[in-house]
This record gives structure tokens, C-alpha cells and sequence, in this order.
């Protein structure tokens, strides 16, 4: 479980990674890009996307079980995805997967994110 100091410096920490990774993407370096969030997946959340995209079962009820995942840590991997499936919009697995996170993130946080919802409305109409 993630404490509760720690969660400020997860989300600031998540900001800047996002933002070097948005860079990167931006100078069409997509490797980098993507070391960059699989480097702070494991950081973090002490998972690798290669682990979360090998998961054959429920995602998010494996996430929960196997690896103690709070709601904190699902709304962390919804950012993840989403930027990892940016750098690689034709793989259908990573879009099932993020639109799982995004969904499930939606259903149960309590305050209302027009930006969640707006990449939710991107997914589903691709």
C-alpha cells in the first residue's frame, strides 16, 4: 500500500516523467519514450509492462490480488498506458488494457476528469 506522504511525490514524480516523455515523443524518439514510463512502472509501481501485457486474466482484479495495487496506483498506471499507448497506437492489446484502466479508474474515482473522459471518448471511437 502506498503511503500516504509518498503519494504527492508519485503523482510530481509522474508529471515530470510525463512530460520528458512527451519531449521524446516529440523528437521521435519512441524507444526513449518508452524506457521512460517502463523505467517508472517499475520505479513505482514495482511492476513491468511487460508483466501488466502478459496478464491473461482480469487485469484489474490481478493487479489487485497478486500485486496490492490501491486506487492510487490505477490512477498512475491510467497515465502510463495511455502515454505508452500514444507511442504506439496500432496495438490492440495495450488499448484494451488501457481502456480497462481508464475504465475502471472512471467508475470508481470520485471526482469527475474531463481529461480522463476525453481520452475514453478518443479510445472508443478508434
Amino acid at each position: 500500500m502506498i503511503r500516504k506522504d509518498f503519494i504527492q511525490r508519485y503523482f510530481d514524480e509522474l508529471a515530470n516523467v510525463l512530460a520528458v516523455v512527451m519531449n521524446l515523443k516529440n523528437n521521435l524518439k519512441p524507444v526513449e519514450a518508452e524506457a521512460k514510463i517502463s523505467d517508472f512502472a517499475n520505479d513505482f509501481l514495482k511492476i513491468s509492462f511487460e508483466e501488466i501485457l502478459a496478464i491473461e486474466t482480469d487485469l484489474i482484479e490481478f493487479l489487485k490480488e497478486e500485486k496490492a495495487f490501491t486506487f492510487d496506483h490505477f490512477k498512475i498506471l491510467e497515465d502510463l498506458l495511455y502515454h505508452k499507448y500514444l507511442l504506439n497506437p496500432t496495438d490492440t492489446y495495450l488499448k484494451k488494457n488501457t481502456l480497462e484502466v481508464l475504465n475502471y479508474v472512471s467508475k470508481n474515482d470520485t471526482n469527475y476528469s474531463f481529461e480522463r473522459m476525453s481520452r475514453l471518448k478518443e479510445l472508443d471511437s478508434k
